[in-house]
């Protein structure tokens, strides 16, 4: 697989606190797939697909679990997408979430390729593979984690907000498709078939400041190749009352430490103190 694809560190992070979840080990798995623990230090960093390829292959031996990647669903948390999910949560209705989604994802990872694009009475979301042969264990996280999360974010049940789902042939997640009350279909890459109509539907967290000062914020990590989720941190200590430690995790640090140190590092006070209107003089 070339170098040049990659996923994010915290996204490697998350699929080995998931593996630790089940009774794995997460630090053999992590040296099976040739994944230095320094590489998973900067939630920001880039670990080469093959790496993370391996680490798929690895948990699947060492579980025997072929809905592994299904289960990763209840372990996915927002600092998995570098903070992206905030932006998409505070987005003014569903249109706009999914389009930015799909403007963004190219920082997180490109392995897949996401569109959206209107057929009338339906709207296509695709993830178009890279390659051909990437883990399901992968593809089935994405898929069911963007339904459910759709679902999340208008308040509706999964049936309602997709149509039709696409999975590709590999993938292991069509049990709970079903489940759902979603039908599905195998396709050369996944998909998600959405009424149109929905796309006006004003979402629950819709915050406009919050979702302008990400898109601003997102727009200068795109122009600099990396991810930057300090700066998404400052707003959103500065937009929302949510707890510290849930910050941290949001933005890909496992310990809340690890985040005030390198906060303070950057900034010169720590996110406290930023909170409560005390900057550096």
């Amino acid at each position: 697989m070339s170098p040049l694809l990659f996923a994010s560190s915290a996204f490697a992070s998350t699929i080995l606190l998931h593996a630790a979840r089940l009774g794995l080990c997460a630090a053999e798995l992590r040296l099976r797939a040739g994944i230095a623990e320094a590489q998973l230090a900067d939630h920001r960093a880039h670990i080469p697909a093959d790496q993370v390829e391996c680490l798929w292959s690895e948990c699947e031996r060492a579980s025997g679990n072929p809905q592994f990647g299904c289960e990763l669903l209840n372990s996915m948390a927002t600092h998995c997408l570098q903070g992206l999910n905030i932006l998409l949560d505070s987005a003014p209705d569903l249109g706009t979430s999914l389009a930015a989604f799909c403007q963004y994802l190219p920082t997180v990872t490109n392995c897949v390729q996401s569109r959206l694009e209107e057929e009338g009475e339906v709207t296509r979301l695709t993830l178009e593979l890279v390659r051909d042969d990437l883990h399901h264990f992968g593809l089935d996280a994405a898929v069911l984690t963007l339904i459910r999360n759709i679902a999340r974010r208008v308040g509706l049940p999964a049936a309602q907000v997709c149509r039709e789902a696409g999975v590709a042939a590999q993938q292991r997640c069509t049990s709970t498709l079903v489940e759902w009350g979603v039908p599905w279909r195998v396709a050369p890459s996944p998909f998600l078939l959405l009424p149109t109509a929905l796309l006006a539907t004003p979402l629950v967290g819709a915050n406009e400041f919050l979702y302008q000062s990400l898109r601003r914020q997102w727009g200068d990590t795109r122009k600099d190749g990396e991810g930057d989720g300090l700066s998404l941190a400052r707003i959103w200590l500065r937009s929302s009352d949510q707890p510290i430690e849930r910050i941290a995790e949001r933005i890909g640090y496992r310990q809340s430490g690890n985040f005030i140190r390198a906060f303070r590092k950057r900034f010169g006070v720590t996110p406290k103190q930023f909170r409560l209107g005390q900057y550096p003089a």
